[in-house]
C-alpha cells in the first residue's frame, strides 16, 4: 500500500459504507505517523493491512449488533404500549356498558315512581335489585328532585302529587385500570331520568 498515493485505499478495504473523506483523513494521519523522518516512500506491510481490515469488520459487526439490540427493545416497547392501550380501550367499553345499565335502572325507577306516586319501600327494593344486576360500578346511589305532597300519605316515604314532574339521578363509581385492575382513574358514571306522577293523592 503506497501512502503517497491519495487513492481511497481504505475506502476499498472498508466492508461497509463510510464517508470517504473521513477514511482519507484517517489514512493521512496513519501516513504521517508511519512515514520515515526523511520522507520518501513508505510501504505498509500486509500484516498491518489485515489488522485494519479485521478492525473494520469488527466495527461493522458491532454496529449491526447495536442496531439489532435497538430494534429489539423498540419492538418490545411498542408491543407493551399497544397492550396497555388495548387494556384501557377494553376498560372504556366496560364503562360504556355500565352507563347503559345505569340508564336502564333509571328508566325502571321512573316507571315505578310514576305508578306509585312517590318513593316507598318498593322503590328501595327495586333499586337494590337493579344495583345487584349492574357490574363495573360501586357505591351506586340515587336521588330524586321533586315537589313532595305534605302531609305524607301513609306507606310513603315521599309522595308526589298527580301531574307533578320529578327527576331522578343515579350515580356510580367506576375505575379505569387496565388488565391489572389498577385504581388509576376514578370515573363517576351518571344516569338521569324524568317523569310525571300518575297517582292522585287526596
Amino acid at each position: 500500500m503506497n501512502w503517497h498515493n491519495p487513492a481511497p485505499t481504505l475506502a476499498q478495504s472498508c466492508p461497509f459504507a463510510v464517508n470517504p473523506y473521513l477514511l482519507y483523513l484517517v489514512q493521512s494521519i496513519l501516513c504521517k505517523a508511519a512515514a520515515p523522518a526523511g520522507g520518501g516512500c513508505f510501504h505498509l506491510s500486509e500484516k498491518v493491512v489485515v489488522h485494519i481490515h479485521t478492525f473494520l469488520q469488527k466495527a461493522r459487526r458491532t454496529m449491526k449488533s447495536e442496531r439489532g439490540e435497538a430494534n429489539y427493545f423498540s419492538t418490545v416497547f411498542f408491543i407493551f404500549i399497544a397492550v396497555v392501550l388495548l387494556a384501557f380501550i377494553i376498560d372504556l367499553f366496560g364503562i360504556i356498558s355500565t352507563k347503559q345499565e345505569l340508564d336502564h335502572a333509571a328508566d325502571q325507577m321512573v316507571k315505578q315512581i310514576q305508578l306509585s306516586g312517590g318513593i316507598n319501600s318498593e322503590t328501595d327494593s327495586l333499586f337494590e335489585f337493579l344495583c345487584s344486576e349492574i357490574e363495573g360500578a360501586e357505591n351506586i346511589t340515587y336521588s330524586i328532585d321533586a315537589t313532595y305532597k305534605s302531609p305524607t300519605p301513609a306507606g310513603m316515604s315521599r309522595a308526589i302529587q298527580l301531574g307533578t314532574p320529578f327527576y331522578i339521578t343515579i350515580e356510580g363509581e367506576a375505575k379505569l385500570g387496565g388488565f391489572w385492575n389498577l385504581d388509576l382513574v376514578n370515573i363517576t358514571v351518571v344516569a338521569r331520568g324524568s317523569g310525571v306522577s300518575e297517582h292522585y293523592w287526596k
